[in-house]
């Protein structure tokens, strides 16, 4: 027993020069479980145009892809931002927050990774006013983030208000339109709004979808759509609102639901009477 003892140790040190199995390398491993890459997907945004979707499911891919993202906007670039959840409030849950770029989207599943996700570097990107986010109809995305997780969302630029801008009444009220029926209404090429169609078709049949793991195709590419579909509609309705106008608006559309008391998840399809008089102020 005693030589066992003896001739362990040179028999380790040999194996490990042998093998290269290292302590350096022991680091890289530990480092390779840390930081994971993702594979994107390609989606069709148009006839003759694509975009690409990672989806991420674990805090190493979450490190990647939050590594990604900052290295994308730090030149100021616009990104577009959407959550999923179930009764998406501070009455239900985020399942997920889908950030990116008109290029890149990253479907960042909080369901699985967990609340670490915000403090990791979510928080700072969300947080941010100089980092201008698209959204379509972010009250609910708002509350949700800062009641549920204590995120307090700006620097928000929501396309719903410039869809309205036109259609705007002085009195009375105005009736909000639909992601959908946006798509379905201003963009030329149906793409997006089938992909669209498709998974809400998914989500009628099947009853809190967004908690149920794994994910399937159509629904990751439904939710890729809520983020590049954005980008679509910005172009076409960019040119109805001043910048500064446009911003204030969103500012408050984005405190609307957040900053009161709620009792219930309340389903309001009308413009805030606020947000109305400062687009029809600085309107006229």
């Amino acid at each position: 027993m005693a030589t066992k003892r003896k001739l362990e140790p040179d028999y380790e040190a040999k194996q490990q020069q042998s093998d290269g199995t290292t302590s350096d390398k022991k680091v890289k491993q530990n480092s390779a479980n840390t930081i994971e890459t993702t594979q994107s997907e390609t989606i069709q945004v148009g006839i003759n145009e694509t975009s690409s979707y990672k989806y991420i499911d674990t805090k190493g891919k979450f490190s990647s892809a939050i590594n990604e993202l900052n290295d994308k906007i730090k030149d100021g670039k616009t990104i577009a931002l959407d959550c999923e959840g179930v009764d998406l409030s501070r009455f239900g849950c985020v399942t997920m927050v889908n950030v990116g770029t008109k290029y890149m989207v990253y479907l960042i599943d909080v369901l699985k990774i967990g609340d670490s996700v915000f403090d990791d570097g979510l928080r700072s990107i969300l947080e941010n006013n100089t980092i201008e986010k698209l959204m379509f109809d972010c009250r609910e995305d708002a509350d949700a983030l800062f009641h549920l997780h204590k995120v307090n969302l700006d620097g928000v630029l929501d396309v719903q208000l410039l869809e309205l801008s036109n259609r705007i009444f002085r009195n009375g009220y105005t009736i909000l339109g639909s992601l959908e029926k946006c798509l379905q209404k201003f963009l030329s090429d149906d793409t997006l709004h089938r992909l669209k169609k498709q998974g809400r078709e998914t989500m009628l049949k099947t009853t809190n979808i967004w908690k149920d793991r794994p994910l399937s195709e159509s629904m990751l590419k439904y939710a890729a759509v809520d983020v590049l579909a954005l980008f679509k509609l910005y172009n076409t309705f960019k040119n109805r609102m001043t910048h500064n106008t446009w911003k204030a608006a969103s500012s408050l559309y984005c405190n609307n639901k957040r900053s009161r008391a709620r009792t219930y998840r309340d389903g309001d399809a009308h413009l805030p009477i606020r947000v109305r008089d400062i687009i029809l102020n600085i309107m006229n």
